[in-house]
């Protein structure tokens, strides 16, 4: 999950989801979690889904049953879901001078990916 707090004190959040990032629970869904970036552009431009993923904030994370894909927006009766007073902000950079040269294996940890040098960033390898 990621928070976005604007100039003016607005916030917005957005969730990964497999290669891309998720507001609503939507089938629009699809293409941002397949890292298809034009389709996803497409359906963003025409309104089908949040741009690049991000939405007001909800307060809460939802994550879909059986996997690790979530959303911020959506039915939680069906879902795993978080309440906001269960998400913490750890600050990461301590962690990064600790294990920034550890082999992680498949595993890429968030200061490895571009959302880590441009929070905005589409995708989340």
């Amino acid at each position: 999950m990621q928070i976005r707090i604007g100039p003016h004190g607005e916030v917005d959040e957005r969730a990964s989801s497999h290669h891309g990032y998720n507001h609503s629970k939507s089938w629009t869904n699809w293409s941002s979690d397949a890292g298809f970036d034009s389709l996803r552009r497409f359906e963003e431009g025409v309104g089908m889904r949040e741009e690049n993923g991000w939405g007001a904030e909800t307060h809460r994370l939802l994550v879909s049953g059986g996997s690790h894909a979530g959303n911020a927006a959506g039915d939680f009766d069906s879902d795993r879901h978080t309440p906001g007073r269960g998400v913490h902000l750890i600050p990461l950079e301590p962690i990064v001078g600790e294990l920034g040269g550890y082999d992680f294996g498949a595993i890429h940890p968030p200061w490895r990916k571009e959302v880590w040098r441009d929070p905005e960033a589409a995708g989340t390898d």
